[in-house]
């Protein structure tokens, strides 16, 4: 296992916390406008959509930190386009949340974060996979080449189109994180009306807090 490979191991167990410093950040030096408000809440929207449609194929095992799915691997559906589509969800929709705060360079700062610690992550999860599978996982490696997005021929072969067997427990599973984003939209949202209706001109919170 090569060091970015370990490194990724690590950075796996931790992947849930790294949202935290961009959150704090983001509610702290928030200017969100109508325009920021409504283009994030659509591109957070689709990245929510997309990863939850890449969960109800693989299961609830996106919520633990094994890195198969109940022994199988997983070809079908947003799989047979990409080989990472709850990342691709992932990266779309904390890009979306990143613009609604309307800060210019957040939505940079994040995406730079996410292939930051996504990469090793990924390698990681490659040779883990490789040991577990073998030939099958190379084979399907071959047959999709496609790590972070799908490829505009891909999108028409209908792999985003395949229904799943059920939908409920994938969004059963998401629970949190639908929670979360409806939270932050509100959140949000309540910053913008709150500056529009203060007196004068309302500042970001980090202007009330380091004045």
């Amino acid at each position: 296992m090569t060091p970015l490979e370990k490194l990724g191991g690590i950075l796996f167990k931790f992947r849930d916390y790294t949202p935290i410093p961009i959150v704090i950040a983001a509610l702290l030096f928030a200017d969100p406008t109508v325009l920021s408000l409504t283009l994030g809440f659509l591109v957070a929207l689709f990245g929510e959509i997309a990863r939850t449609y890449g969960v109800a194929f693989i299961g609830t095992i996106s919520r633990t930190r094994s890195a198969t799915s109940n022994g199988q691997l997983v070809q079908e559906g947003p799989f047979s386009l990409l080989r990472n589509p709850l990342y691709f969800g992932n990266l779309i929709l904390t890009l979306g949340l990143s613009i609604m705060p309307g800060i210019a360079i957040l939505p940079w700062a994040v995406v730079l974060i996410f292939y930051v610690q996504y990469i090793p992550i990924v390698l990681w999860e490659e040779q883990k996979l490789r040991g577990i599978f073998g030939q099958s996982y190379i084979d399907y490696c071959q047959k999709v080449p496609n790590r972070w997005f799908p490829s505009l021929a891909g999108l028409f072969k209908g792999g985003w189109f395949v229904q799943p067997d059920s939908w409920a427990p994938a969004l059963k599973s998401e629970k949190r994180t639908l929670t979360s984003f409806l939270a932050f939209v509100a959140v949000m949202l309540g910053l913008m009306l709150w500056q529009q209706n203060s007196e004068g001109q309302a500042l970001p919170l980090v202007r009330y807090l380091f004045p």
